[in-house]
């Protein structure tokens, strides 16, 4: 329900065009998924005991997702009007190296362990 929500009433009430439909979706899909997260580590909290993240981790994978975001979007406006498939690239492969740059900076350690997976699998 709240995916024809948000696909429909919602955007012709905020004014938007019709193809904005799909981000409707797609938003109430994320909003779901929350709802739901939220209602399963709930439950498992009250029967395995607390669960989570510690909160220096989350704002280490937050603040390295924004920092890979920001410039990632600086590449996209840098190279406004090249071609679809080479800008997607260039902008994807930014966020990635980035994000992966950061968490090893940050000293996030399955960034380590990541990395040493790769050094010992090349020759």
């Amino acid at each position: 329900m709240l995916g024809v929500l948000c696909a429909f009433p919602l955007r012709r009430w905020i004014g938007l065009d019709p193809q904005w439909g799909a981000a409707g979706l797609t938003a109430s899909a994320g909003v779901a998924g929350w709802v739901e997260f939220t209602l399963l580590r709930s439950t498992l909290n009250r029967r395995i005991g607390v669960t989570g993240l510690p909160v220096v981790f989350v704002v280490k994978l937050w603040a390295s997702a924004a920092i890979a975001a920001l410039s990632a979007w600086g590449v996209k406006l840098a190279i406004a009007g090249a071609r679809p498939i080479p800008a997607g690239l260039l902008t994807l492969g930014v966020y990635g190296i980035l994000y992966f740059a950061v968490t090893y900076a940050l000293r996030v350690e399955e960034c380590a362990r990541t990395l040493q997976r790769f050094r010992r699998r090349r020759p």
